[in-house]
C-alpha cells in the first residue's frame, strides 16, 4: 500500500500550509490543511481495509493469427475502485487493462491473436484505490486461462478436388449432411445464411456427404533440424482443411500427437490444435502409410502427395507456406 502521485501532492500542500501557518501565524490556512489531512487519512483507511478482490475471467475463443477477441472479466469484492491488469502471452496483443468496481459488474478489453501456439491470459494484478485517487494497494489475483492460436489456413493453389484425386478419392458433393461453425478459409458459397441468421454471433457452413465421403487421407508432419515449424504448420493446416472441405476423412500425425481419420467438425478443431502445438523436434512423426507428408528441413518445406514431392509454396500458391 502506498500513496499515489496525487496523494503525495496533497501531503505536500498540507505540509506547506502547516509550515506557513506556524511561521506567519495565518490560521486561515487551517481551513485547507485540516480537510486535506482528514481526506488523506480517510482514503488510507478505506484502502487498508479493502478485501482482496477476486477476478472471474471469460477467456477469448481460439482463433487464427490476426483475429480480434474480447476478454470479459468481473471483479468481485467489497465494491472498491479497481484497475485490473492481465498478463498476456507474447503471442497476444492488447493492453489487458480494465478499470471497474469490485462489485461483480462485467468489464473487458480487446486482444489480437498474433502468433501460432498456446498463450496465457492472466494471472491478473488488481490495484485497489480510493475515490479520491490518493492511495493504492496491489493484489495478485490467482488463475490464468489459455487461448489457442491456430496456424493460418491458405487456399491451395491446387484445388481441393485435385488433391483428393491424387490420393484416390472422388471428392464430390451431393447430399446435405448438416452444418458446422464457420472457420476462416471456408468458401463463402458454403455459408448457410438461413441457419446463420438464427445465431447472430457466428456463421454456419453447410456440409455435404459426397462420393468421396468415405475416402481417408493421413497427413504426417516432420520437422527436422533447421526446419521451420511455423511454415510446416501452415502447409499441413491448409492441406487438412482442404481435404475436410472436399469430404475426405483426415487423420493427422505430428511429433506431439495423432488423430485417427475422421471428417466431423471436431476433427478440424483437434487437428488445428495439434498443429498449433507443433514445434521443433529431433524425431518426426510416423509417416508410414501416410498419403500426404509435410516435411520441414533446412532447405524449406515440402509436401509429398502419394510419393510425389514438391515445394509447399507451389502447392499453396503465391509463394506462401
Amino acid at each position: 500500500m502506498r500513496p499515489t502521485g496525487r496523494g503525495v501532492a496533497v501531503v505536500a500542500v498540507a505540509l506547506a500550509g502547516f509550515v506557513s501557518a506556524r511561521a506567519f501565524g495565518t490560521r486561515s490556512l487551517n481551513a485547507v490543511v485540516v480537510p486535506a489531512v482528514c481526506v488523506f487519512l480517510l482514503a488510507a483507511l478505506v484502502v487498508a481495509r479493502a478485501d482482496a478482490p477476486r477476478v472471474v475471467r471469460d477467456p477469448p475463443a481460439d482463433g487464427f493469427p490476426g483475429d480480434d477477441r474480447r476478454v470479459s472479466l468481473a471483479v468481485r469484492g467489497d465494491g472498491a475502485l479497481v484497475t485490473v491488469r492481465d498478463a498476456l502471452g507474447t503471442g497476444l496483443d492488447g493492453d489487458g487493462v480494465v478499470r471497474s468496481v469490485a462489485d461483480g459488474r462485467e468489464g473487458g478489453y480487446d486482444v489480437t491473436l498474433r502468433e501460432r501456439g498456446r498463450h496465457a491470459v492472466g494471472p491478473a494484478t488488481v490495484v485497489v484505490s480510493d475515490p479520491f485517487g490518493l492511495w493504492r494497494r496491489s493484489f495478485a489475483a490467482e488463475g490464468r486461462d489459455e487461448v489457442v492460436v491456430y496456424p493460418s489456413v491458405v487456399p491451395l493453389g491446387t484445388p481441393p478436388r485435385a488433391l483428393a484425386g491424387a490420393v484416390g478419392t472422388a471428392g464430390g458433393r451431393s447430399e446435405f449432411a448438416g452444418v458446422r461453425e464457420y472457420v476462416r478459409g471456408d468458401p463463402l458459397r458454403d455459408v448457410n445464411w438461413k441457419a446463420s441468421a438464427k445465431r447472430p454471433d457466428e456463421y454456419l457452413v453447410t456440409t455435404y456427404a459426397g462420393d468421396g465421403s468415405d475416402a481417408r487421407v493421413v497427413v504426417a508432419v516432420d520437422v527436422r533440424e533447421g526446419g521451420d515449424p511455423d511454415r510446416a504448420a501452415v502447409a499441413a493446416a491448409s492441406v487438412v482443411v482442404a481435404c475436410l472441405d472436399a469430404g475426405v476423412a483426415v487423420g493427422l500425425r505430428t511429433p506431439n500427437g495423432t488423430l485417427a481419420p475422421a471428417s466431423d467438425a471436431g476433427t478440424r478443431r483437434r487437428a488445428l490444435e495439434l498443429l498449433a502445438d507443433l514445434g521443433r523436434a529431433e524425431s518426426g512423426s510416423d509417416a508410414e502409410g501416410a498419403r500426404v507428408v509435410v516435411c520441414a528441413g533446412a532447405d524449406g518445406v515440402t509436401v509429398s502427395v502419394d510419393g510425389e514431392t514438391r515445394p509447399a509454396a507451389e502447392l499453396l500458391g503465391e509463394g506462401r507456406a
